[in-house]
């Protein structure tokens, strides 16, 4: 496995998420595994375990956006650490420009028919 191809691959996904997809609802909905029910989401506001109904409803805010898509968020300090050949995860910062907070963000993805995508997306707001 070529670590750092594969790393580029999920940076890629992280970067996509970070533009919502680049206002584009259909590409945001293909960075996840939407129809594995496997797929999960924790969000920092909320006290349940979120499935493909939050990316649905992520993906209408962009589509409602008008191409545009939610801004206001900016990923860094990247970490990647792959598990198996298939899996990795990856942490991050998140900069909430619009609410001045700041997440740290964990995607586990995983990897099938040769793409990565995201199966579990958690957000944590940083104490303050």
């Amino acid at each position: 496995m070529d670590v750092q191809a594969e790393s580029q691959k999920i940076q890629q996904i992280i970067d996509q998420y970070a533009v919502m997809g680049g206002g584009d609802p259909e590409r945001f909905r293909a960075l996840f595994w939407i129809d594995d029910p496997n797929l999960t989401n924790v969000e920092n506001d909320r006290p349940y375990l979120l499935g493909p109904e939050y990316v649905e409803f992520l993906a209408d805010l962009v589509r409602k956006e008008g191409g545009g898509g939610p801004v206001g968020q900016r990923f860094y300090d990247t970490k990647i650490y792959f598990l198996t050949p298939d899996v990795a995860y990856s942490v991050s910062l998140r900069d909430e420009l619009n609410i001045a907070k700041t997440s740290r963000v964990t995607f586990v993805c995983q990897k099938k028919h040769g793409e990565w995508r995201i199966i579990h997306g958690h957000f944590s707001y940083v104490p303050e």
